[in-house]
């Protein structure tokens, strides 16, 4: 993959902020002898002209973010905001493809400075990476498996290993936590991956963990903490960058094929934005590849089989509308199949205990063609280079150690 060079004449910089979140929750925090950061400074949703930022202190706090093109801060714009615990920002008035350093002052802290580069104007075919992960959380499930597999495996080597490849921008295909509405979940992602998400913008899915029942929002204090992409929803979205578009579809708390999936079916709302968006994306000559991110499974070869609700309301489109790719959570492993000419390929090693269920990894479990099987931590480099997508699925060795090993590759 060539170097990506970060280009951007400096311009006099209009930066403004639209606040997200004028007031901190009822169960983040509040008054309390600590002071500081509770969710230190992350990135989300990085465009041409905005980035997200969020943050989280001990007290309700007025803060301030400093952002600026040089790494010593010097010129650094101000954008102040006003007291809250938790905080989420978009800051406005960027330069496409430039890199920015920012830092933020709240409750009597400085975070560290930290940067991040601006999205590629739509339409761009210069190269850049982005690294799909999943089912990052915790898994204290039933005593024979802890005590097989552990809790909270290896989270944090599969996030070091990541940030070891410098992705421009980062998605997770869902599962961050065990559940949504516990915040003790919540704090330990934020706390594993402060220094990745600190300088890579996260694209968010939702996963079924990350509720308490129901197939939408609203139920899931992770509204709370994550920004949705601009015009878009918490629970269904599209982001382009570059000439890829990435449809994000919430498959709400579906687990087997036989749960109820109206959200999806033709006549939902969600199913209308769908067939929107990809009909949309299409026929825009400014965008090459189209990429879904869900978090339930259409195809899969191990415990939870094909999810024939799935296939029969989703595919069809992904067909008519030449996606090239499907990126899947929800097994905890790895799989890469094809089915009429689209890959799906599944991520959902990032920290999750690993189980061998004695029926995984079957070809006869799936109606896709299986290409590659792995019970292992993982996650997914993609490297866009105008036409071409290469695919580099890296195995973490995990046990505390953050080397990778390469799992498949393979080009589109």
């Amino acid at each position: 993959m060539k170097v990506r060079q970060n280009k951007g004449i400096l311009k006099a910089m209009y930066v403004c902020a639209v606040l997200l979140v004028s007031a901190g929750v009822a169960f983040a925090g509040g008054d309390s002898p600590q002071s500081g950061f509770k969710i230190t400074p992350i990135l989300q949703v990085v465009t041409q002209s905005t980035v997200g930022i969020m943050w989280e202190t001990h007290n309700a706090s007025a803060g301030t973010v400093q952002i600026s093109v040089n790494s010593n801060m010097s010129g650094a714009k101000v954008i102040s905001t006003s007291s809250a615990t938790t905080r989420k920002i978009r800051v406005t008035g960027l330069v496409a493809n430039k890199r920015y350093y920012y830092r933020v002052t709240a409750d009597g802290a400085t975070s560290a400075t930290r940067s991040f580069v601006t999205a590629l104007p739509v339409g761009s075919r210069e190269p850049f990476r982005f690294i799909v992960y999943g089912d990052s959380r915790t898994a204290p499930w039933y005593e024979d498996a802890i005590a097989k597999y552990g809790d909270n495996d290896d989270h944090l080597p599969v996030c070091q290993s990541m940030m070891s490849y410098s992705p421009d921008f980062l998605v997770h295909v869902g599962d961050f936590v065990y559940s949504g509405t516990n915040m003790d979940d919540i704090y330990n992602f934020f706390d594993v991956e402060r220094e990745m998400l600190a300088g890579n913008p996260v694209l968010p899915t939702y996963g079924n963990h990350e509720f308490d029942g129901g197939n939408a929002t609203g139920n899931t204090y992770m509204d709370s903490y994550l920004i949705p992409a601009t015009g878009g929803t918490f629970a269904y979205y599209a982001y382009n960058y570059g000439n890829v578009h990435i449809l994000v579809v919430n498959t709400g708390t579906i687990v087997w094929a036989s749960d109820n999936a109206d959200h999806l079916k033709p006549g939902s709302a969600q199913y209308a934005f769908i067939q929107a968006d990809l009909q949309a994306a299409a026929a825009n000559p400014n965008i090459d590849h189209i990429f879904v991110s869900l978090h339930a499974a259409p195809y899969s070869c191990a415990n939870f089989g094909d999810n024939s609700n799935l296939i029969n309301y989703l595919e069809p489109l992904f067909r008519q509308y030449h996606v090239k790719a499907v990126f899947m959570g929800h097994e905890h492993d790895y799989q890469h199949m094809v089915h009429d000419g689209i890959h799906y390929i599944l991520s959902g090693g990032a920290g999750s205990s690993m189980m061998d269920y004695p029926w995984k990894g079957d070809q006869d479990d799936t109606h896709a063609n299986l290409l590659r099987y792995a019970e292992v931590l993982n996650y997914v480099i993609v490297d866009v280079d105008g036409p071409t997508i290469n695919f580099q699925a890296r195995q973490v060795q995990g046990q505390g150690n953050s080397s990778s090993s390469l799992l498949e590759a393979f080009g589109l």
